[in-house]
């Protein structure tokens, strides 16, 4: 009702008021930042340039040559708004020589061609924190591009791009390894040392281990964003079959399944004899 009746009641009869101009937010900025996966777990603090809108040097965000200033607009008298009378009642809309500024320039800076307004590389120092994950945002608050109209700046946002490892999958706070054992290790039990984030521990595998099963090295994963402590890292073993055997090993293979005379899959549902 508010343009319908140009501002309300009071300049419906007695025509368009001066234009109360609401500030319009500026847009947000996003950047990717990429950086290695062993950074991404100790944290970093890196330097970025991002482009941006500035106001016009030259000018100062006026439009205006310099010399000279925006002058009232001669079609709305500076409100902004344009008041046509429909019998009771007024409509207002934007003027369409000033787009509802109320202002023109006649004389039209050169350097920005009237818009008042430039680009330029504006540089920011980030801190990513221990533990970002690929995704993660980073929000630096009225960094975006400058608002209209005295509407306040938007965000710029930093989004960290991390690059996989070849040892470690990540889930959340926890890391997975695979680790290769023999089949005498996993038959028997051992001590293997395996690779962490900060250095080489030693894992015991079981006796009797099987392909695939998980073992647990506490608080050796991933910084846990945003709280204290570490995850877990997941240790999936995979047993490891010989291949090209000569002929003593297979016949202490052979020897050992006689010895042993089992079948694996005897008992399990569907499987016949």
């Amino acid at each position: 009702f508010g343009n319908l009746f140009g501002g309300g009641f009071g300049s419906g009869f007695g025509g368009a008021g001066p234009r109360q101009s609401r500030g319009m937010r500026g847009e947000d900025i996003s950047v990717a930042v990429r950086l290695s996966f062993e950074d991404a777990l100790k944290g970093v603090t890196t330097k970025i340039s991002v482009p941006q809108t500035v106001q016009c040097a030259t000018c100062r965000g006026s439009g205006a040559a310099p010399g000279t200033a925006p002058t009232k607009c001669p079609q709305c008298q500076g409100r902004g708004m344009i008041s046509q009378s429909q019998g009771f009642f007024a409509l207002s809309q934007p003027c369409g020589r000033c787009r509802g500024t109320g202002t023109v320039v006649e004389h039209p800076c050169a350097t920005c061609g009237g818009t008042g307004a430039g680009r330029a590389l504006r540089k920011f120092t980030v801190p990513l924190p221990a533990g970002v994950k690929d995704g993660t945002k980073i929000r630096l608050k009225g960094k975006g591009e400058p608002g209209s109209g005295g509407g306040p700046p938007g965000d710029l946002y930093v989004v960290a791009q991390v690059t996989a490892s070849p040892l470690f999958e990540r889930r959340g706070s926890d890391l997975a390894i695979e680790v290769p054992v023999t089949m005498a290790e996993a038959a028997l039990g051992a001590s293997v040392r395996l690779p962490t984030p900060e250095g080489s521990v030693a894992l015991k595998v079981p006796a009797g281990t099987q392909d695939g099963r998980l073992l647990k090295i506490k608080g050796k994963g991933a910084p846990k964003l945003g709280a204290s402590g570490k995850g877990d890292l997941i240790a999936r073993i995979r047993v490891v079959t010989p291949e090209n055997l000569d002929g003593e090993e297979k016949d202490l293979l052979r020897k050992f399944a006689e010895l042993r005379k089992e079948d694996p899959r005897a008992g399990r549902p569907g499987w016949t004899a």
